[in-house]
């Protein structure tokens, strides 16, 4: 058993060294000063390792595999216990430059933090989509999406206000699922979710949208 689990460990190093290879290479393609470092962790103990880290930096990116409960616990940690921002990536999608960012809207507080996190994204976007959920929940104000909008067009950006059906998606889907008919690459939302001895109580639409993510995500808490 010894020897198996240095095996184990052993291939998970390459694999990681691997990895920052690659981010090495796509590094140096592009005006990106890049900086690397290596951590290491007991498996159940990866999440909350990740998430100390992720609290010296102002956001983090996790590339999401369906069905991989370790890549799910990861992200969770993070999105809950980090205090900032985290932008999950589906791993069959080829992402580009973020052009269009759509915003989840509900008037709630963590949906107010996340817009507050996105701040860098929205300012180099070309449009911005402030979707609200019709029939859904009731709102904090109505008009909750125009108020959002105009506000951030006041500051010079490009912003619209969608009030939108989903449906029989469930919510996380249907919003995904307009965000992508509208042409957005990446979705803002609020993370509902707390921890009640170290298992994560989702919100409905977050735990949606982890469970079959389809663009990139920037989740806040």
């Amino acid at each position: 058993m010894p020897e198996i689990i240095r095996e184990a460990e052993a291939a998970s190093r390459q694999r990681g060294e691997h990895l920052l290879e690659k981010i090495r290479e796509e590094a140096a393609k592009k005006p990106v000063k890049l900086t690397t470092g290596i951590s290491s962790a007991a498996l159940l103990l990866t999440g909350e390792a990740a998430a100390i880290e992720a609290r010296y930096f102002d956001i983090s990116l996790h590339g999401w595999e369906t069905g991989n409960s370790t890549s799910r616990a990861t992200a969770e940690a993070v999105m809950f216990g980090s205090g900032r921002p985290a932008i999950l990536l589906p791993e069959a999608l080829t992402i580009g430059t973020i052009g269009h960012v759509a915003i989840a809207w509900d008037g709630s507080r963590v949906a107010a933090r996340a817009v507050a996190d996105a701040k860098p994204f929205l300012e180099r976007a070309s449009k911005i989509t402030v979707f609200t959920v019709v029939n859904e929940k009731p709102l904090a104000k109505e008009d909750g999406a125009e108020g959002l909008a105009g506000g951030l067009r006041s500051r010079g950006l490009a912003a619209e206000a969608a009030s939108i059906d989903i449906g029989d998606y469930p919510v996380g889907i249907g919003l995904q699922v307009h965000a992508l008919e509208r042409g957005a690459n990446l979705l803002v939302m609020g993370g509902y979710g707390h921890s009640v001895i170290r298992d994560f109580v989702l919100g409905g639409a977050t735990e949606d949208v982890l469970d079959d993510l389809r663009l990139p995500v920037l989740f806040s808490h």
